[in-house]
Protein backbone atom coordinates (compact mmCIF):
# COMPACT_ATOMS: atom_id res chain seq x y z
CA UNK A 1 0.00 0.00 0.00
CA UNK A 2 0.92 3.67 -0.71
CA UNK A 3 1.21 5.37 2.39
CA UNK A 4 1.52 9.10 3.48
CA UNK A 5 5.13 8.87 4.15
CA UNK A 6 6.00 7.19 0.82
CA UNK A 7 4.20 10.19 -1.06
CA UNK A 8 6.36 12.59 0.99
CA UNK A 9 9.25 10.50 0.67
CA UNK A 10 8.58 10.42 -3.43
CA UNK A 11 7.82 14.64 -3.21
CA UNK A 12 11.31 14.96 -1.53
CA UNK A 13 12.95 13.07 -4.02
CA UNK A 14 12.79 15.47 -6.57
CA UNK A 15 15.81 17.29 -4.50
CA UNK A 16 17.67 14.43 -6.06
CA UNK A 17 17.25 15.27 -9.62
CA UNK A 18 17.79 19.13 -8.90
CA UNK A 19 20.97 18.89 -7.05
CA UNK A 20 21.89 16.33 -10.26
CA UNK A 21 21.40 19.38 -13.10
CA UNK A 22 23.84 21.57 -11.06
CA UNK A 23 26.55 20.86 -13.11
CA UNK A 24 24.35 21.56 -16.63
CA UNK A 25 26.55 24.05 -18.65
CA UNK A 26 24.70 27.42 -18.10
CA UNK A 27 24.30 27.65 -21.74
CA UNK A 28 22.13 24.68 -21.95
CA UNK A 29 20.53 25.52 -18.69
CA UNK A 30 19.20 28.45 -20.49
CA UNK A 31 18.35 27.20 -23.95
CA UNK A 32 14.67 25.87 -24.75
CA UNK A 33 14.14 22.44 -24.55
CA UNK A 34 12.35 22.76 -27.86
CA UNK A 35 11.17 25.18 -30.24
CA UNK A 36 8.45 26.86 -28.48
CA UNK A 37 8.91 25.02 -25.08
CA UNK A 38 11.15 26.49 -21.78
CA UNK A 39 14.19 26.17 -20.84
CA UNK A 40 15.81 24.34 -18.23
CA UNK A 41 15.86 27.09 -16.00
CA UNK A 42 12.09 28.17 -16.63
CA UNK A 43 10.81 24.60 -15.42
CA UNK A 44 12.75 24.68 -12.21
CA UNK A 45 11.58 28.41 -11.57
CA UNK A 46 7.98 27.20 -12.88
CA UNK A 47 8.03 23.90 -9.95
CA UNK A 48 9.82 26.55 -7.27
CA UNK A 49 7.03 28.87 -7.99
CA UNK A 50 4.26 26.14 -7.57
CA UNK A 51 5.49 24.91 -4.30
CA UNK A 52 5.61 28.31 -3.30
CA UNK A 53 2.16 28.87 -3.88
CA UNK A 54 1.46 25.84 -2.43
CA UNK A 55 2.84 26.06 0.80
CA UNK A 56 2.07 29.86 1.37
CA UNK A 57 -2.00 29.71 -0.22
CA UNK A 58 -3.30 26.42 -0.77
CA UNK A 59 -2.04 23.66 2.38
CA UNK A 60 -3.11 26.38 4.89
CA UNK A 61 -6.39 26.44 3.31
CA UNK A 62 -7.17 23.16 2.51
CA UNK A 63 -9.17 21.32 5.06
CA UNK A 64 -12.41 19.23 5.43
CA UNK A 65 -15.09 20.42 3.48
CA UNK A 66 -13.06 23.80 2.58
CA UNK A 67 -13.99 25.41 -0.93
CA UNK A 68 -10.80 26.73 -2.34
CA UNK A 69 -10.40 28.71 -5.52
CA UNK A 70 -6.59 27.83 -7.41
CA UNK A 71 -4.37 30.87 -9.22
CA UNK A 72 -4.86 30.75 -12.79
CA UNK A 73 -2.64 28.06 -14.26
CA UNK A 74 -1.19 30.52 -16.87
CA UNK A 75 -0.71 33.57 -14.87
CA UNK A 76 1.78 31.71 -12.15
CA UNK A 77 3.43 29.97 -14.80
CA UNK A 78 4.08 32.89 -16.55
CA UNK A 79 5.42 34.76 -13.57
CA UNK A 80 7.64 31.48 -12.98
CA UNK A 81 8.77 32.02 -16.76
CA UNK A 82 9.55 35.94 -16.39
CA UNK A 83 11.73 35.69 -13.06
CA UNK A 84 13.73 32.50 -14.96
CA UNK A 85 14.94 34.97 -17.51
CA UNK A 86 15.14 38.14 -15.56
CA UNK A 87 19.19 37.55 -15.12
CA UNK A 88 18.92 35.83 -11.99
CA UNK A 89 21.64 32.90 -12.21
CA UNK A 90 21.47 29.33 -12.86
CA UNK A 91 23.12 28.50 -9.39
CA UNK A 92 20.19 30.83 -7.78
CA UNK A 93 17.43 28.89 -9.16
CA UNK A 94 18.64 25.53 -8.27
CA UNK A 95 19.22 27.20 -4.56
CA UNK A 96 15.58 28.57 -4.93
CA UNK A 97 13.58 25.25 -5.91
CA UNK A 98 15.48 23.14 -3.39
CA UNK A 99 14.51 25.71 -0.39
CA UNK A 100 11.13 25.65 -1.60
CA UNK A 101 10.53 22.25 -1.79
CA UNK A 102 12.41 21.73 1.48
CA UNK A 103 9.99 23.49 3.03
CA UNK A 104 7.05 22.50 1.29
CA UNK A 105 8.40 18.81 2.77
CA UNK A 106 8.53 20.05 6.39
CA UNK A 107 5.30 21.45 6.57
CA UNK A 108 3.44 17.79 4.92
CA UNK A 109 5.52 16.17 7.62
CA UNK A 110 3.56 18.13 10.24
CA UNK A 111 0.24 17.20 9.06
CA UNK A 112 -1.62 13.81 10.13
CA UNK A 113 -3.30 11.31 8.16
CA UNK A 114 -6.56 13.28 8.90
CA UNK A 115 -5.61 16.12 7.25
CA UNK A 116 -3.82 14.84 4.34
CA UNK A 117 -6.66 13.06 3.33
CA UNK A 118 -9.09 15.83 4.50
CA UNK A 119 -11.94 16.14 1.42
CA UNK A 120 -12.13 19.78 -0.05
CA UNK A 121 -13.69 20.95 -3.42
CA UNK A 122 -10.99 22.78 -5.60
CA UNK A 123 -11.96 25.51 -8.01
CA UNK A 124 -16.19 24.26 -7.36
CA UNK A 125 -14.63 20.35 -8.38
CA UNK A 126 -15.03 18.01 -5.24
CA UNK A 127 -13.29 15.28 -7.57
CA UNK A 128 -9.92 15.84 -9.13
CA UNK A 129 -10.43 15.38 -13.23
CA UNK A 130 -7.07 13.35 -13.65
CA UNK A 131 -7.28 10.69 -10.86
CA UNK A 132 -10.83 10.18 -10.03
CA UNK A 133 -10.23 10.60 -6.19
CA UNK A 134 -12.15 13.43 -4.01
CA UNK A 135 -9.33 16.49 -3.60
CA UNK A 136 -7.18 16.36 -0.61
CA UNK A 137 -3.53 17.04 0.12
CA UNK A 138 -2.58 13.50 -0.45
CA UNK A 139 -4.30 13.47 -4.10
CA UNK A 140 -2.81 17.29 -4.77
CA UNK A 141 0.82 16.73 -4.28
CA UNK A 142 0.10 12.90 -6.01
CA UNK A 143 -0.63 14.97 -8.73
CA UNK A 144 3.07 17.18 -8.44
CA UNK A 145 4.88 13.91 -8.47
CA UNK A 146 3.41 13.24 -11.44
CA UNK A 147 4.01 16.99 -12.74
CA UNK A 148 7.66 16.88 -11.69
CA UNK A 149 8.53 13.42 -13.24
CA UNK A 150 6.66 14.60 -16.42
CA UNK A 151 9.40 17.44 -16.42
CA UNK A 152 12.13 15.70 -15.16
CA UNK A 153 11.53 13.16 -18.28
CA UNK A 154 11.44 16.79 -20.61
CA UNK A 155 15.38 17.38 -19.02
CA UNK A 156 16.24 14.57 -19.57
CA UNK A 157 15.51 13.84 -23.09
CA UNK A 158 16.98 17.59 -23.78
CA UNK A 159 19.98 17.29 -22.35
CA UNK A 160 20.64 13.31 -23.59
CA UNK A 161 20.00 14.84 -27.30
CA UNK A 162 22.79 17.15 -25.86
CA UNK A 163 25.32 14.41 -25.14
CA UNK A 164 24.71 14.83 -21.13
CA UNK A 165 24.21 12.45 -19.54
CA UNK A 166 22.95 12.91 -15.49
CA UNK A 167 24.12 10.84 -12.58
CA UNK A 168 21.31 10.86 -10.01
CA UNK A 169 21.61 8.76 -7.10
CA UNK A 170 18.70 6.80 -6.20
CA UNK A 171 15.94 8.95 -8.21
CA UNK A 172 13.36 6.74 -9.71
CA UNK A 173 10.76 8.42 -11.70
Amino acid sequence: MYTTEDLINDFEKFNLFVNSIEKVEVTLFFEPIAEGKWSIAEIVSHISFWDNYIREEMLPQMKANAAIESIDIETLNNQAASYALSGVSHQHLLRKQLEERTQLVSDLKKKNEEELFAAFSLNGEEVDEYSGYPHSVFSYIAAFIWHDNHHRQQIDSFLKEKGVELKVSEYKA
